[in-house]
């Protein structure tokens, strides 16, 4: 009974910190998935509307695609820094 008090005490504070963490890595996640979801939706939406000359030498220059790769290495960045941000939370003394 002792030994299993003393477990308590000693593992309980690492618990709550890493549920502490995992809260704010979810909701920073989430935010910043939100955010850059609306922000692909309108530059979707406005891709239509320009000229179709334009749009053929956009295409030609693989636009879309630098453009696909730009939001996906921000949403890696992002999902990295809260992954650590939260690491350096539980880890803390």
């Amino acid at each position: 009974m002792n030994i299993a008090a003393w477990l308590l005490t000693l593992v309980g504070p690492l618990v709550v910190r890493i549920v502490a963490a995992l809260g704010f890595t979810a909701v920073a996640y989430t935010g910043v998935t939100v955010l850059v979801n609306q922000l692909v939706s309108t530059a979707q939406q406005n891709w239509s509307s320009m000229p179709l000359a334009v749009l053929q030498l956009c295409t030609l220059s693989a636009i879309p695609q630098v453009l696909g790769m730009i939001f996906g290495a921000y949403m890696a960045r992002v999902a990295m820094w809260a992954a650590t941000g939260a690491a350096r939370y539980v880890l803390k003394s």
